[in-house]
């Protein structure tokens, strides 16, 4: 497994563990969106504003629809998730842990 197959699987598995706590906690969407904003005016205009309105969408909208596009597994998945607000509702704890196991992952031949 290269690098960037492993940084798929990690954004992959950091993004599962994101799905599961809005489940538990679907208050946490705001949070998600405030994340967005943030970010908006922290950087101005970017080529990242189309991916972030689809964002914005998505936090608005249907659970399962904002499941499914955070988890599909296509080129478009893997551009969502680099741009992903989601992935600050994953305690540090966690993440560390997730990136552990991806790397474990692709150490194993």
């Amino acid at each position: 497994m290269n690098r960037q197959q492993q940084l798929d699987q990690f954004s992959l598995a950091l993004h599962q563990r994101a799905v599961a706590v809005l489940r538990q906690e679907p208050a946490l969407r705001e949070q998600a969106r405030r994340t967005l904003e943030r970010w908006r005016q922290q950087s101005g205009p970017t080529r990242s504003d189309v991916l972030w309105d689809e964002w914005e969408r998505l936090l608005a909208g249907d659970a399962d629809v904002l499941e499914d596009a955070a988890l599909v597994e296509s080129e478009h998945g893997q551009l969502m998730r680099s741009v992903s607000p989601l992935g600050g509702l994953v305690s540090q704890v966690e993440r560390m842990a997730l990136l552990k196991q991806a790397r474990e992952q692709a150490a194993t031949p």
